[in-house]
């Protein structure tokens, strides 16, 4: 790691471990929930950044601008239409919307995509179709930690309170579409601060699973 690196991994531990805690207090609660926006807008900001900076591959910006619009309209067409993930809505934690869709929400589609085509990479290395099938079902996966406490935070709420088997499904085809480009174009991205993006990210769901 550069020491840019290092500090934004220091960083990206501190603020997942603090926002465990934090949203376990209630005396905070109101004022943690508040800032999730410009919170994850801080935190992808600068993990996007640090990919550009150590790669400085020009195309990371087209994919990005491709992934976020294409999971955005998926995000939108799904609130409106139930069609895709299920019927959901997503309530007023994060209140920068659109359509009934926050803005980061895709940009956290990007982050997720990136961190979890990285894993895949570690895992069964550079192998573009497997590598992109593979990140789709860890991001399905991840979800599973996810959704619990989004819904316990009022992130977004699902009709009847049953979480649909289609969503988990569609998180990994909404995935597998947006990783693919990444896989086949060969677009330099990789770095050690996206396991810990990913890791800290795992840790701060699964203690809020435990806690609320």
């Amino acid at each position: 790691m550069t020491p840019f690196e290092k500090y934004l991994a220091a960083f990206l531990l501190f603020a997942f471990a603090s926002g465990a805690l934090a949203h376990t207090l209630p005396a905070v609660l109101p004022v943690t929930r508040y800032t999730t926006d410009g919170l994850l807008l801080v935190i992808n900001g600068l993990l996007l950044y640090s990919l550009y900076r150590r790669h400085g591959d020009g195309r990371l910006w087209g994919w990005l601008a491709f992934a976020y619009c294409f999971t955005f309209a998926a995000e939108a067409v799904g609130v409106a239409t139930g069609a895709i993930f299920g019927d959901y809505a997503y309530g007023p934690t994060m209140w920068w919307q659109w359509l009934g869709v926050p803005f980061v929400i895709a940009l956290n589609w990007c982050a997720l995509t990136l961190a979890t085509n990285d894993l895949a990479e570690r895992i069964i290395g550079p192998r573009p179709l497997a590598a992109a099938a593979l990140a789709s079902v860890l991001i399905a996966l991840y979800d599973v930690a996810i959704e619990p406490v989004a819904i316990a935070l009022d992130y977004w709420q699902w009709a009847g309170g049953e979480i649909p088997l289609r969503n988990y499904l569609m998180w990994a085809v909404v995935a597998f579409l947006i990783s693919l480009p990444l896989q086949l174009l060969g677009i330099r991205y990789r770095s050690p601060v996206l396991l810990v993006y990913l890791l800290a990210q795992l840790f701060f769901f699964v203690v809020l699973n435990l806690a609320l």
